[in-house]
């Protein structure tokens, strides 16, 4: 009877697309999250130099 249970949850799929939709939204979000703290100082950089730029005008 437990056996029977268990093997009933073990292969018992629904959900797993789900599952699946949920860690690739979280690791493309952790992706984008890097990309803006590495480029962080490199764009406020060129903003910078470029409200400069424009203030000299």
């Amino acid at each position: 009877m437990i056996k029977q249970k268990i093997r009933t949850l073990i292969e018992d799929k629904r959900g797993a697309n789900m599952v699946e939709y949920i860690i690739l939204v979280a690791v493309i979000a952790l992706i984008a999250i890097a990309a803006f703290r590495t480029f962080e100082k490199s764009v406020s950089k060129k903003v910078e130099q470029k409200s400069n730029e424009v203030g000299q005008i």
